[in-house]
């Protein structure tokens, strides 16, 4: 399995309860395509260089899995039908 990150910015009007569901999802859409969670990081909200979808401020999260490709197209697929996302980013880390 490879391992990628994924960099999410978030609305930050959102609530810590539905930001933890929100992370739970993306948990979830990772475990169904045979991936796994090493961990979650939330940077927490920090001013944009230009707004998104209107917004000047977004909520920051990193999310690091171990996966196949599969996991991280369903994971953009749904991401990008989310209100609550504003942008997201995965890339692949090199191996050690």
């Amino acid at each position: 399995m490879r391992r990628y990150e994924t960099l999410l910015i978030i609305r930050p009007d959102l609530d810590e309860e539905n930001l933890k569901s929100l992370i739970e999802e993306i948990k979830s859409i990772i475990s169904r395509q045979g991936g796994r969670v090493t961990s979650v990081d939330n940077w927490g909200v920090r001013r944009l260089e230009y707004p998104i979808k209107r917004e000047e401020k977004g909520r920051y999260a990193v999310v690091n899995f171990e996966g196949e490709g599969s996991a991280v197209k369903e994971l953009e697929r749904v991401m990008k039908i989310k209100d609550e996302v504003l942008r997201t980013k995965t890339i692949l880390v090199e191996g050690e």
